[in-house]
């Protein structure tokens, strides 16, 4: 996992640390999350112009229609572009993420750079924690914002569960925001901010989708489930090939993913309140396409957990209905 930050990139977390934190990269671990924008700039280190130069050929001539991007404090560049390209400052990204959060309650979050001030970065979690019955762990999203001075990404927002970190963390969020269509990508910088109510409608679209899900999983928490109908659902969920085509090996290999997931139930990620009903199953069955199931390469395990809808979940909510009949 790479974290992407250079000796002129810094960060801000409130309360939790990153995991990068002592290996050499510049944090800063803060109690409550920064009250003024003053303060959340400084503490995200994003208190730098972006500059405008011209650039010159071997003659000392400048060349026309290009210039060159680089940081107010240090000098550094941070791009070559058309002079066509519309810079958007730091301090513009952060009325957007203002404008984003007005009147929401906030929590932790973090703010910060990477790859030299390059990309830049602003998350808050917002305080609406989301439970559902007889599940203590609360469900909290987050919203963020993100830009880059390399055009490497344009000027977006997006709504994920993803607390954002490091660069892995930051497109972690990103692809799978706009998967799960929860991203707003302005397309023309030069009018953010006028664009913002077309932005919250995305956030507030999935926060729809946070109260729906919490609703499912209250219908299914009142399933009540018996054993018989558990090993019924672990026999839908991983079913034997025809007979003609079963091999001892195939045999094994689903007598120990069957066996993977009802050792679930004995285990402490599904809540004792749902052991027996159907959110548990629902439960079981997510953990086991996303964890338990076996792949053959890291980006393959990434794509079926966040980046892509797996067709297999589609199927385990009709899959306990049916059985609840």
């Amino acid at each position: 996992m790479s974290h992407m930050m250079t000796a002129s990139d810094s960060m801000y977390s409130v309360r939790e640390a990153p995991w990068h934190m002592g290996m050499g990269t510049n944090v800063l671990l803060l109690d409550s999350s920064p009250e003024t924008r003053e303060q959340r700039i400084a503490a995200a280190g994003h208190d730098w112009l972006v500059m405008e130069t011209g650039i010159y050929n071997d003659e000392y001539q400048m060349i026309e229609d290009w210039h060159m991007l680089q940081r107010s404090d240090d000098k550094s560049v941070l791009n070559i572009t058309a002079t066509s390209y519309v810079v958007v400052q730091n301090v513009v990204a952060h009325e957007l993420f203002e404008a984003l959060i007005e009147g929401a309650r906030l929590d932790d979050g973090t703010g910060g750079t990477v790859r030299g001030g390059k990309v830049c970065y602003l998350s808050a979690r917002v305080d609406e924690p989301r439970q559902v019955n007889g599940d203590d762990s609360p469900i909290y999203p987050y919203i963020g914002v993100l830009w880059s001075h390399d055009k490497s990404t344009g000027v977006q927002c997006f709504r994920t569960s993803v607390r954002i970190v490091c660069y892995n963390t930051i497109r972690i969020a990103e692809l799978s925001s706009k998967n799960a269509g929860r991203n707003y990508t302005f397309k023309h910088t030069s009018n953010v901010l006028e664009r913002i109510d077309e932005a919250k409608l995305v956030i507030s679209g999935a926060r729809d989708e946070t109260l729906q899900y919490i609703a499912l999983a209250n219908e299914l928490g009142l399933i009540p489930v018996s054993t018989i109908q558990r090993q019924r659902f672990i026999d839908r969920l991983i079913p034997l090939p025809p007979a003609t085509y079963v091999s001892d090996r195939v045999v094994d290999n689903v007598f120990k993913a069957r066996m993977a997931i009802e050792n679930l139930f004995h285990g402490p990620t599904i809540p004792d309140n749902h052991k027996d009903t159907g959110f548990g199953l629902l439960q079981a069955g997510i953990e086991y396409l996303d964890h338990l199931r076996g792949y053959q390469s890291s980006d393959t395990y990434l794509g079926r957990t966040l980046l892509r809808e797996e067709p297999l979940k589609r199927r385990l909510v009709p899959i306990i209905r049916e059985l609840a009949r």
